[in-house]
């Protein structure tokens, strides 16, 4: 019994001991995330201008242009990045036109009246009935804030992303086509069946004892009206790509109403050999580049040179 007691002594002791190192304190480790503040919200703010190129694409063009099958790379204007947005529509050409052929550009800065972007979203019927755009919510239109936002942007100078604004392209005049008759104006000699082979690309024929034609050429110009553009010569010469001792005749502008204007230059053919083929070319200038735009070129393709060519039947 002594020796009993004497073990639950030495036990109860030893818990003594123990006791106190076990009813020390731990310290707990930081809480990182005790300074935040969870009830503060901060709605972030939009920067982005509803009227500039970069809010229109994001707005408009991507939402309710840019779908599968429309403007999405498919076919022109191209809404799918902001880059090809303001490619394919500030000074981009127009591709379907109008019946009077109203437009030019997509897109002109600072005028409505002449971008048939802003013509397409609020006339109704471009060409056809309910064709406004765009064209999956066939005779509704936009809304008017969509409508004003694409207004803004065009008369704030239609701005790229970096807010430069475009500067308007100034091409060379272009050569729609030319046609040789005689001076009553009822016969073409130009024609694919008064050639040689009766082939369009070969020289056409001068019947023997004319002594004089008419070339009627119609150029195009991107600025300059047509009445204004200057030179306008038509040359002649043996070798296909000598014109340094050509023959040259000057043309006059004729604009007849309800047709076509047109440069005419009277070709005489009294100092012309029979039977020689005598190749063309046509110079003209629209006054903003140093030199003349000639057609055809040195460079352009031999069959395009035989067809501006002809021959005066011996």
């Amino acid at each position: 019994m002594k020796k009993r007691a004497l073990l639950f002594l030495a036990i109860g002791l030893v818990g003594l001991v123990v006791v106190p190192s076990c009813s020390k304190e731990i310290e707990e480790p930081a809480n990182p995330y005790e300074a935040i503040d969870y009830g503060t919200k901060t709605t972030p703010v939009d920067t982005v201008d509803p009227a500039s190129l970069v809010g229109l694409h994001r707005n408009l063009f991507v939402t309710k242009c840019a779908v599968p099958g429309c403007h999405d790379g498919v076919f022109e204007p191209d809404f799918r990045t902001v880059q090809s947005t303001f490619s394919t529509l500030v000074y981009a050409p127009v591709t379907k036109n109008n019946a009077t052929n109203d437009f030019t550009y997509r897109v002109i800065p600072g005028d409505t009246n002449l971008s048939v972007l802003y013509e397409r979203i609020t006339n109704c019927c471009f060409v056809n009935d309910d064709d406004r755009m765009p064209q999956d919510n066939i005779g509704t239109g936009l809304p008017a804030s969509d409508i004003q936002h694409v207004r803004q942007w065009i008369m704030q100078g239609a701005k790229n992303a970096d807010g430069q604004t475009a500067v308007r392209p100034d091409l060379e005049p272009f050569l729609q086509y030319y046609a040789a008759v005689n001076t009553t104006f009822d016969v073409e000699f130009s024609v694919a069946n008064n050639r040689v082979d009766s082939l369009i690309y070969n020289p056409f024929f001068i019947p023997t004892g004319t002594s004089n034609f008419y070339m009627a050429i119609l150029v195009e110009d991107d600025i300059t009206p047509l009445g204004s553009l200057t030179f306008n010569k038509l040359y002649l010469s043996t070798d296909r790509n000598d014109f340094s001792a050509a023959q040259s005749f000057t043309a006059s502008f004729i604009n007849i109403p309800g047709q076509d204007p047109l440069w005419l230059a009277n070709v005489s053919t009294l100092n012309l050999t029979p039977g020689v083929i005598y190749f063309m070319r046509y110079y003209v200038n629209d006054g903003h580049h140093a030199a003349n735009t000639e057609f055809p070129k040195n460079s352009s393709n031999e069959l395009y040179k035989s067809y501006w060519s002809f021959i005066i039947q011996p």
